[in-house]
């Protein structure tokens, strides 16, 4: 076996050979022809090189290649839909355990339930429950994972309606570091059930989420309209006052970026600087159409795509403004308010861009979210209104159109910098940016007054941090 790593000392190949015969699933080493796609993810930033991908199809597999990486000092990461940002899901000179084709989805329409495997995508849950009109929260794009989006807490496009993904979770399945099946529940397992909603992958492998599901569509009234940015300080201004009195129903997104190049979008009006309000009403259409219909008159529109719509269009969309292969660098903050200096950073940020794909988003939430203490699950934003991200986007190549990729990591930190000094607080843990800098700490910023708590649930379940691939929490059990 050939590779940048130093696994291929003591007779590796042998136990290799033992863990391949002991699967159902398959190795993938960087000398198969399949392992470029298998290392790849999402983020076109991301370069890594495993020494191994250990396909698994099932907690039996997973168990295996965590001991085959424990007892070698092995570094490893999970991936499961692969649509992790960050990177850290493929984990350098260390073994991947990939669950992308554990992706089975079960929905009981009578019960209003779905078991989904951890490989699956938005698109698969709702693929199938939208068949009987049912959906549970989800991220807010198709191929987004549903492994890392809920377990980062899930902020998807009925999360005012319904809450977080997190708050749809009933139970959930899981392998722990010392390679026990558990499962977890508000009544088994209390501990990890609370970790797991919204401590991101620091407590366990999760091998089966079962879902709530809730009448949703299969056709909303959908919101998409975009505005000049001359208007821009006028638009998010009145955007504000519409959400603050906005039914839970209603959930929106602002985003201060470029019309995109998606048919049916006219090609004249591709790529002109603008703010587009996007979201939905889940409940009744018409009603809806008559709730977000102030939403499409804040100035004179560029173009309104607003119409009912199929609920899973909307993450569809969402696919394919961000599309897989891109170069990708997204920061957040939570905000409560968003006061004159807010939306002029909004503003003024986004036109210093060095790439036309970037953007700042503004991400209304309150509703259902809030209706759940702070405490109550490991993700601790709940009270905040509005999360901000600055959404660095770009293509490699001509650095004079997109910028480098210093440039683009560069404005995404200093606007990550300048909403904190507005007094923007903590993180989404799916929008940390790629790497940590000096003077963040990540783990303190998306767990905020939940870490010492997760700090003692991963004591008990992860004393040794192996899982440590993540917006990682240092065990304590003080």
């Amino acid at each position: 076996m050939k590779s940048g790593s130093q696994i291929d000392d003591g007779g590796l190949e042998d136990a290799i050979d033992s863990l391949v015969d002991g699967l159902r699933g398959t190795v993938i080493s960087p000398d198969d022809g399949a392992y470029d796609d298998a290392r790849a993810v999402w983020n076109g930033l991301v370069d890594a090189h495993p020494a191994l991908v250990v396909r698994c199809q099932g907690a039996a597999d997973i168990a295996k290649a965590m001991q085959f990486a424990r007892e070698r000092e092995l570094p490893f990461s999970i991936r499961g839909g692969g649509h992790h940002q960050s990177g850290s899901a493929v984990v350098e000179d260390g073994v991947v355990l990939d669950l992308s084709e554990m992706n089975g989805v079960h929905v009981d329409p009578t019960e209003q339930v779905a078991r989904v495997e951890p490989g699956c995508r938005a698109r698969d849950v709702l693929l199938e429950a939208q068949h009987y009109g049912l959906a549970t929260p989800t991220g807010s794009a198709g191929d987004v994972g549903i492994a890392g989006s809920t377990l980062g807490g899930g902020i998807g496009w009925m999360r005012r309606a319904h809450g977080l993904g997190i708050d749809a979770l009933r139970s959930v399945d899981l392998v722990t570091p010392d390679g026990e099946l558990r499962r977890a529940s508000p009544d088994r397992n209390e501990d990890l059930f609370w970790a797991i909603r919204g401590g991101g992958g620091n407590v366990g492998v999760v091998t089966s989420f079962e879902f709530d599901l809730y009448e949703v569509g299969p056709v909303v009234a959908g919101l998409g309209v975009f505005y000049p940015t001359d208007d821009a300080e006028h638009v998010l201004e009145r955007y504000h006052e519409l959400t603050r009195d906005a039914p839970w129903e209603v959930t929106t997104l602002a985003l201060h970026s470029h019309v995109p190049h998606l048919p049916p979008i006219p090609d004249e009006l591709a790529g002109t600087d603008t703010v587009a309000i996007m979201g939905c009403f889940v409940g009744d259409v018409d009603r809806g159409q008559e709730v977000l219909q102030p939403f499409r008159e804040l100035a004179e529109p560029l173009l309104d795509m607003s119409e009912p719509m199929p609920y899973l269009q909307l993450h569809e969309l969402g696919s394919l403004l961000f599309p897989e292969g891109r170069n990708y660098c997204h920061r957040s903050a939570f905000v409560d308010d968003l006061d004159g200096d807010v939306l002029e950073f909004v503003v003024e940020h986004a036109a210093d861009a060095p790439s036309p794909l970037s953007g700042i988003g503004i991400w209304h939430l309150g509703g259902a979210i809030a209706d759940v203490a702070s405490d109550e699950t490991a993700f601790p934003h709940r009270e905040s209104e509005y999360m901000l991200t600055v959404e660095a986007n770009w293509e490699d190549g001509d650095s004079d159109e997109y910028g480098s990729d210093d440039d683009n990591l560069a404005w995404a930190r200093a606007g990550d910098d300048a909403l904190r000094a507005l007094g923007g607080v903590g993180a989404y843990g799916g929008f940390t940016g790629v790497s940590e800098q000096a003077g963040e700490s990540h783990h303190e910023r998306v767990y905020g007054e939940n870490l010492e708590r997760l700090a003692r649930v991963k004591a008990a379940s992860d004393a040794d941090n192996v899982l440590d691939q993540n917006v990682n929490v240092a065990p304590d059990d003080d």
